[in-house]
């Protein structure tokens, strides 16, 4: 009983201590023109932070981009597509980011989850 009343108290706060999933791009941030978008990205490599998860890190090269998260690594073809990154990842699922910029600040809302994240260059 005792331990019953204890996990009832906990729990909430144990659910709120986890981070919000944040879904909507700041209202200042914009949308990039595709090639100022593609200039952006090549040859930069970012750390993007999930809300649950391990940390991400993100290589775009001239025609391929390279993930690492956590243990686990993937590569594909990437391109741009109006204000979106697209990438044909060989092993993750392949989708497409909208991307949003505010200032030296870049945005990216993830196809799988729809959670916004910021990419902090490396």
């Amino acid at each position: 009983m005792r331990h019953t009343l204890l996990l009832s108290l906990l729990l909430p706060a144990l659910a709120s201590a986890q981070p919000a999933l944040q879904t909507e791009f700041p209202k200042a941030a914009t949308p990039l023109e595709s090639g100022a978008l593609q200039k952006l990205l090549t040859g930069r490599s970012f750390t993007v932070s999930q809300a649950v998860g391990s940390e991400m890190r993100l290589q775009y090269r001239d025609t391929f981009a390279y993930i690492n998260i956590g243990n686990r690594a993937d590569s594909g073809k990437w391109r741009v597509e109006g204000s979106a990154v697209c990438v044909d990842w060989r092993v993750f699922p392949a989708g497409c980011s909208e991307v949003r910029v505010d200032g030296d600040v870049i945005y990216t809302k993830r196809a799988s989850n729809g959670e916004v994240l910021v990419m902090r260059p490396i």
